[in-house]
Order: structure tokens, then C-alpha cells, then sequence
């Protein structure tokens, strides 16, 4: 086990700035029982505490469980986990998935995380360890040789569903479990994606998103045509789809990453990752009736984001959204209809924690950030 001291520096202060398709959102950006810690924000009060876990490494997983805890995954089988708030970072990861991407991660706490390699056939990978990974138990190897994970999510600590781009069949991989992982089965019917080439990107772990009590959605692109979102009410026993108002004319645009609120209120952004310095409506989008419909927002972000995330304001009801990508980091505080800038510095990754709110960042070159309080 590799454990790292970095030393964390400040940025300047952050700057204030389908028909039919229904999603029973129960998920917030604040649970219901989050302590007043979550409440800090807005925004304007707040700074980035920068640093690195230590090595190199492309982040594109996180998992943000508190202040003092959190996860990061990325190449050369990268699986970073802090406990003291980014002071220090172990190298966790098991010898057996040397060489692998880890491009996602979903964690319990400082114990118990789940984590998936994305690559062809048995590249894909889903793993668990409840010691903080010490010790490691493989639950999932794909075997497909057209398979690629993309990403997972979680209900609870029993049921999740992981994604994946199209098979031989035309449909999106899709797994559930239902025992917290010990078996992961195909869902009942797998989307079925536009001949025109339509995928998914394993690019920041927030490409889905489970809802609810049984929902789920995910974003897609790469289809010469326009980015999709996928979901399903009924633990992925059926699913349905809606055209986002955002381009996706070849493989490396369309939609990465999806924010949700409680109230309805959600946002998709994304771009092209060929051309990430190029920014504007068309790299976002925003819904404000659970997904039904979607509009472009009047100020789009500065790039290609690929990360995404809802951050509580106003006693946790606000939509506030902040994403992320390698050119900056951009926000909004009117449930993205327009999007301002929050910070030069650019991630893959930002997620919120829905214990105490803290939000985390993670990116290129191992590159980890948190979201403090000026007064701390």
C-alpha cells in the first residue's frame, strides 16, 4: 500500500457568479438527513483547496462520501482513497487489475466501495472490498469482446445497475444487482442504440445516475445526430428515451455527465473531447420537469465538460450545478439556464457528498480538489 503527503494549496476566492418520459427523483444533492454542514454554500463563500493524491494519474472515477473521505480511480489501476481530507492518499488498488483503467467508483464509506474497470471483453471489471482495500473480491468480468462498461451507480448498498456501450445485438449493456454486487445479471431488455453509432463515455462516472427507488438514466452520444437520455422506472425492466437539445456529430461529442435535484430540476452537459476549448449552449442542457423536456441554456459553459454535479443552497432546496472539464470549471445557480465561470482549474470529476455536502473534484495528473468554506 502507497500512502503520499501532499501539501494542499488555495486558489483565489471562487466566483458567484421527451413525451412521456417521467423519473420519480427521490435523489438531491442534499439528502433529507444531511447534517447543517451540508448547508454552507452559496457559493461565493467558498474556495477550492487544490492538490494531488500523490502520483500520476488520470482521475476519472470519485466518490465523495464526506469531508474527511473520499475515492478516486483512474489509470495505471489507479484506486486512491483519503481519510483525513486529502492530507494524505493510499494506493489501494488489488495487484490482480495491473495495467487496467478504473474509471469509476461508488463508496459506502472509508470500508466498503465498489469499483469498475472500463476496457474490450475482460478489461471490464467490477470489484468490492468492505476493508478499505486491503482485500478485494471480483464480482464482475465481462467476457464479450465487444463489451465496454462505462459506468455504475447505486440505489442502496444492495441494488445498482453498471451501463455499457452497445453489443453485437445493436442494445446497451446493462447489469443489475440486487445483493449488493455478489451477482450482477444482463437487465431484462438492453436499449436499443441508433445505427448511426450511438455510445456512451466512461469519462467521469456520472453518466448515470440511479433515482428514486427504482429509476435510472443515462446520457449518450457519438451517434451523428443529436445526445440521448435513457431512463427506466421500473428497475430497468423497460426504458425510454428522449432527444437532448445538444449536438453529437461524431464519435468524440454528445452528452457526459448528469446532475440531478429533487425537485426535478436537472442539467446534461458534454461537448467534444477533440475540441474541449470550444464552449457554449450547445454543451449543455437543463429540464426543470424530471427529464420530460429539454431546453439550451441562454449561457452555455466554457468547454467540453465531462463531470457534473448538484450542490446545496438555500437550506439544501436550491439548484445550484457546478461542471467540470480539463479547461475549467463552470457554474449555475439558476438550474442551468446559465452558466458562468467558477474556476480556471479544470477536472474530470466533481460529485457532492450526501452526508455533509462537501463537494470533491478529481482529474488529469492525479489532480484533486475540495470545496471549503472561506471561514475555514
Amino acid at each position: 500500500m502507497r500512502k503520499t503527503t501532499v501539501a494542499m494549496f488555495l486558489s483565489p476566492a471562487a466566483r458567484s457568479v421527451a413525451s412521456g418520459l417521467t423519473l420519480a427523483l427521490a435523489a438531491s444533492c442534499a439528502s433529507p438527513g444531511a447534517s447543517p454542514a451540508a448547508q454552507w454554500l452559496p457559493v461565493d463563500a467558498a474556495r477550492l483547496e487544490a492538490g494531488s493524491i500523490g502520483w500520476e494519474s488520470s482521475l476519472r472515477g470519485l466518490a465523495a462520501v464526506s469531508r474527511e473521505i473520499a475515492w478516486a480511480t483512474g489509470s495505471g489501476a489507479t484506486v486512491a482513497l483519503t481519510t483525513d481530507g486529502g492530507t494524505t492518499w493510499d494506493q489501494v488498488a488489488p495487484p490482480s487489475i495491473d495495467g487496467l483503467d478504473v474509471r469509476d467508483v461508488h463508496a459506502l464509506d472509508a470500508e466498503r466501495a465498489w469499483i469498475m474497470t472500463a476496457g474490450p471483453g475482460e478489461a471490464s471489471r467490477i470489484l468490492y472490498t468492505d476493508d478499505g482495500g486491503a482485500h478485494w473480491i471480483e464480482q464482475r468480468r465481462e467476457t464479450d469482446e465487444l463489451s465496454f462498461l462505462d459506468g455504475f451507480d447505486f440505489w442502496d448498498e444492495k441494488r445498482g445497475i453498471a451501463y455499457g456501450d452497445p453489443l453485437g445485438d445493436g442494445r446497451f449493456r446493462i447489469l443489475v444487482t440486487v445483493d449488493g454486487g455478489a451477482t450482477w445479471a444482463p437487465g431484462a431488455t438492453g436499449p436499443l442504440a441508433l445505427e448511426s453509432g450511438e455510445a456512451a463515455f466512461a469519462a467521469s462516472g456520472t453518466g448515470i445516475r440511479a433515482l428514486g427507488s427504482q429509476d435510472a438514466a443515462f446520457v449518450t452520444g457519438a451517434s451523428d445526430a443529436r445526445a440521448r437520455l435513457w431512463s427506466t422506472s421500473d428497475f430497468c425492466a423497460t426504458w425510454e428515451v428522449v432527444d437532448l437539445p445538444m449536438p453529437a456529430p461524431k464519435p468524440s461529442a454528445g452528452a457526459f455527465s448528469a446532475a440531478w435535484h429533487r425537485s426535478g430540476a436537472g442539467v446534461v452537459v458534454g461537448g467534444d473531447f477533440l475540441a474541449r476549448e470550444t464552449g457554449g449552449a450547445q454543451n449543455a442542457a437543463w429540464t426543470e420537469d424530471h427529464g420530460a423536456t429539454w431546453h439550451q441554456p441562454a449561457v452555455g459553459p466554457r468547454g467540453q465538460r465531462a463531470g457534473s454535479t448538484c450542490v446545496p443552497a438555500g437550506g439544501g432546496e436550491g439548484t445550484n450545478f457546478l461542471a467540470t472539464g480539463q479547461t475549467g470549471t463552470d457554474i449555475s445557480i439558476d438550474g442551468g439556464r446559465t452558466w458562468s465561470p467558477f474556476s480556471e482549474m479544470g477536472f474530470h470529476c466533481v460529485e457532492s457528498s450526501s452526508v455533509d455536502g462537501t463537494v470533491w473534484f478529481a482529474g488529469p495528473g492525479g489532480k484533486v480538489a475540495r470545496l471549503v468554506r472561506l471561514a475555514e
